[in-house]
């Protein structure tokens, strides 16, 4: 079973090597160089995160796994791509079109860790929706119920699932793009119900402080605090949406008809776009969290001065 996906994932690169190499040039091109840009961003937010006071101790945790699946995508799934379709352009260009000894170890393990990868961002962006959900809701009950011990054992949990469901996706090719398709739509559709939720929270609360003319006590201070915090996540949300969401369309149209070159095309540009989230969420993190912003600039500062001072 492993077998037929890889030769079915081969089948379509060689079609892209044949009939559209100036695309699948550029896709390895692009995987290489956004490799780099991933793994370094994501280092770069993973020290700030980890130095960060001002994150509540749950939140920082949720974003570390972010934050370290995105740098598996660049370190890993980025460069393993870049170096297939490298390896798959230079036999081409021969004229020699078996490259069998890619299947079925090498294809599937890129193909693995992809879907382990994104599967973990997906589980964990639902997450943080849901903790920012509570956190709005329940107010000062959210410390007690939502606590250190029971992060740890969700992110296991998501790991674990992702792991597991990467495994069925490999071992189980008849309908596995289908049931890809499916997860994602349920986790966009329950992702965005929380947020959606998250919002109409924030607005009555906040028009409660208004018309209450409350004082900035403590209270006050926490609400403003989480609802910022529910924006900030919410921004890498709509990052996330805009680059998983053109998968969807694209893998419908190639199953229905997976001979079409152009329906082809369209799925691996909206794979390249899945990576590409990886390389915008360090940019969002730098953007929406000042102390993150401050610890990435300072550095950046002392690598650069020690270049200097190499040089």
């Amino acid at each position: 079973m492993a077998e037929q996906y890889c030769n079915r994932t081969l089948e379509g690169f060689l079609q892209l090597a044949r009939y559209r190499e100036t695309f699948f040039y550029s896709l390895c091109v692009s995987n290489f160089a956004f490799s780099l840009v991933t793994s370094l961003g994501n280092i770069l937010v993973i020290r700030a995160l980890l130095k960060s006071s001002s994150m509540t101790a749950n939140v920082k945790k949720l974003f570390l796994s972010l934050a370290f699946s995105d740098l598996g995508v660049g370190l890993v799934s980025q460069l393993m791509a870049g170096i297939i379709y490298a390896a798959i352009l230079k036999t081409a260009s021969k004229g020699d079109y078996n490259l069998t000894s890619l299947c079925p170890t090498v294809l599937n393990l890129n193909c693995y860790l992809l879907f382990f990868l994104c599967a973990a961002s997906l589980l964990t962006l639902s997450t943080i929706a849901f903790d920012r959900l509570l956190a709005v809701s329940l107010h000062l009950r959210y410390q007690e119920l939502v606590t250190s011990k029971r992060v740890n054992i969700l992110l296991i949990s998501i790991w674990l699932t992702s792991f597991i469901t990467a495994l069925i996706y490999i071992f189980l090719p008849k309908s596995n793009e289908m049931v890809a398709a499916v997860i994602l739509l349920v986790g966009y559709f329950l992702t965005t119900v929380a947020y959606v939720r998250v919002y109409k929270v924030v607005k009555y609360h906040q028009n409660q402080i208004y018309s209450q003319n409350q004082l900035q006590n403590a209270q006050t201070r926490e609400e403003l605090r989480q609802r910022k915090s529910a924006y900030n996540a919410l921004f890498v949300y709509f990052v996330f949406l805009v680059c998983y969401l053109p998968y969807l369309p694209s893998t419908i149209l190639y199953l229905t008809n997976t001979s079409e070159i152009s329906f082809l095309i369209a799925k691996y540009a909206s794979l390249f776009l899945i990576c590409l989230n990886s390389s915008l969420n360090p940019i969002v993190y730098c953007w929406r969290y000042r102390e993150i912003r401050q610890i990435v600039k300072s550095t950046m500062k002392k690598i650069l001065r020690l270049d200097e001072n190499m040089t």
